[in-house]
This record gives structure tokens, C-alpha cells and sequence, in this order.
């Protein structure tokens, strides 16, 4: 009878281990299936979806890489063979514009750039300059355009146009000439950078 007894109690110790084993393994996959969940959402700087291209210390809104797989040139455009699409918030874009003073470099602006087959970002020193009379100013306000300068070398330049819809760069460095023209798809603008020395504008010798 008392082996008897022994035996009964020893199997439920056994069991009491099992059933405390099995708890435990429980809580171990839940504390592993939270850890997993809090470190997927990890932080990324981006701007409606896209990725960040270059950061400023200063007023003006960064520039993303744009990344948009249906982007179409318009019909009427001879496109390049090969480009980028970057993208900003345009509107702190013109607001950063409206502050920069006339004929005098104390402020800078940096530029998305496609060159080599990459893009990156160039920074320039800026002034905004006069193209038209006061009055006619006045009564255009938007209509603004800007003169930049490669600190470094002043023979790379820079220059920007605002229409009041959109604002076109175009960028002259060491002999080359590049741009970020905005183009309006699907309600938002995309600036397509390219250089002119790109294959579909380079003519051939019969032309």
C-alpha cells in the first residue's frame, strides 16, 4: 500500500513539473513574439513613402527620392534614357525662396543632382535677382528667379525659376549642364533629374 502511494505521488510531482514546464514556455513565446513586433516598426525619415535624399541645417524643406513606378513623361517630351525623381514639400520650398535676399549670397540652397549614373545633392550659396521693374513685381509676386553659386568653385552655377505653379533648376557644372524640371503626375509633383548629355538628347552627326 505504501509503495503504492509513493507511486501515486511521485507521478503527480511529474506532473506538476510538466504543466509548470509548459507555462513557461508559453510566456517565453509571447515575450518573443512582442519583441519581434516592437522591433519591426523601426523609425525611417520619409515623406509621403519616399526615401530621404538630403537633410539642410537650414529653413528649407529636404528633398526625397521619389519612387513611382507608373511616373510618365508627358506625351509631347522626348525623355531622358535615364533619370531620378525627387520630390519636396513645395510650398516651404517657395516660402524658403521669398526670403532669400536680392543680390547678395548670405543664404544657401541645396539641389538634387543626377550625375554618373547616381543622384545626390549639391549645395549652393543663392541670391534672388531682378528681371523685372518694381511695379510689375508687385503685381507678379510669384514670379521669382535666383542665381546660385558653387562656394567652391565659381564657375559651377545654378539657376532657378519660379512661375507661381512650379520651379525649374538648372544646373551648369564643370561644362555640364543638368536639371530638376517638375512634372505634375497624378496631382503631385516630381522633379525628374537628368543631365543633358543623356543619350536620347545627344544628336547624331547626320542631325
Amino acid at each position: 500500500m505504501k509503495k503504492f502511494y509513493l507511486c501515486l505521488c511521485l507521478l503527480a510531482f511529474c506532473l506538476i513539473q510538466v504543466a509548470d514546464a509548459q507555462k513557461k514556455k508559453t510566456r517565453y513565446k509571447k515575450k518573443t513574439v512582442k519583441k519581434t513586433i516592437v522591433a519591426s516598426n523601426s523609425r525611417t525619415d520619409t515623406f509621403n513613402q519616399n526615401l530621404l535624399l538630403c537633410y539642410t541645417m537650414y529653413d528649407m524643406p529636404s528633398w526625397y527620392l521619389a519612387v513611382s513606378k507608373d511616373f510618365r513623361f508627358p506625351v509631347d517630351m522626348q525623355q531622358p534614357a535615364y533619370y531620378r525623381l525627387a520630390t519636396t514639400n513645395d510650398t516651404l520650398l517657395t516660402m524658403y525662396l521669398k526670403s532669400i535676399p536680392y543680390d547678395t549670397f548670405t543664404k544657401k540652397i541645396v539641389l538634387p543632382l543626377f550625375s554618373n549614373m547616381s543622384i545626390s545633392c549639391k549645395e549652393f550659396m543663392i541670391q534672388r535677382t531682378v528681371t523685372m521693374d518694381s511695379v510689375l513685381q508687385a503685381k507678379y509676386p510669384d514670379l521669382m528667379s535666383f542665381k546660385a553659386v558653387d562656394a567652391a568653385n565659381p564657375l559651377n552655377i545654378a539657376r532657378i525659376d519660379c512661375d507661381g505653379k512650379s520651379t525649374r533648376i538648372m544646373m551648369n557644372l564643370n561644362g555640364d549642364v543638368y536639371y530638376a524640371t517638375p512634372f505634375v503626375f497624378h496631382k503631385r509633383t516630381y522633379y525628374a533629374c537628368y543631365s543633358q548629355n543623356d543619350p536620347n538628347f545627344v544628336k547624331q552627326k547626320f542631325e
